[in-house]
């Protein structure tokens, strides 16, 4: 793909920041976050069997149920949820902090800036604190989404770059998702409502 004296179709400049950083987060966590809803609710659903059928065998043996082992085993269970619960709550904040400690040490600032244009046949991409370029062609690209505040491009090589919404030059936000759906038909993508 050449970059020379091309007019892109879109441009976009974007500043990373500690909240974007966190909405990165959450967006490639998605999946697990769902994961950990529906393995707690499966978990307490069968608490909740489990302790029917114990009060039925108990009704029909005439043997006491056995509170203390009953309690322990759902301690245990509702701890480990628990653990789960509060690690996706601080996780986001967690991964702000190394990221705004990685771009210390790598380019001495807590926010870097990406600059990005997109042509017909490719995406480029240019660090300012580094100058490192990536140009990218939409083959490349295996998932799409978008958060609150950015999209959010995934490659088959697990790079991810992110845009700001607030950075494009005088383009509507359907304009880009109408044209990402045309340049990449066989990413994944997920896409928030329509504006």
């Amino acid at each position: 793909m050449e970059t020379g004296e091309r007019t892109p179709i879109f441009t976009n400049t974007y500043t990373t920041s500690e909240e974007t950083d966190k909405q990165t987060y959450r967006s490639i966590r998605f999946v697990w976050r769902v994961a950990v809803f529906l393995l707690g609710a499966g978990f307490l659903g069968y608490l909740v069997y489990w302790f029917i059928r114990m009060l039925q065998w108990s009704a029909l043996s005439g043997r006491p149920i056995y509170t203390e082992s009953l309690f322990w085993i759902c301690l245990s269970g509702f701890s480990i949820y628990g653990f789960l619960i509060v690690r996706e709550i601080l996780a986001p904040q967690l991964f702000a902090r190394r990221q705004t400690k990685r771009k210390i040490e790598l380019y001495g600032a807590t926010e870097i800036t990406i600059d990005a244009a997109f042509y017909a046949d490719g995406a480029a991409f240019h660090d300012r604190a580094s100058d490192a370029r990536l140009e990218l062609g939409y083959s490349a690209v295996h998932r799409l989404t978008e958060t609150k505040d950015l999209f959010l491009i995934r490659t088959q090589q697990k790079q991810l770059i992110a845009l700001s919404k607030d950075g494009f030059d005088g383009t509507d936000i359907p304009g880009f998702r109408t044209f990402m759906d045309q340049k990449c038909p066989n990413a994944k993508r997920r896409w928030k409502k329509a504006d």
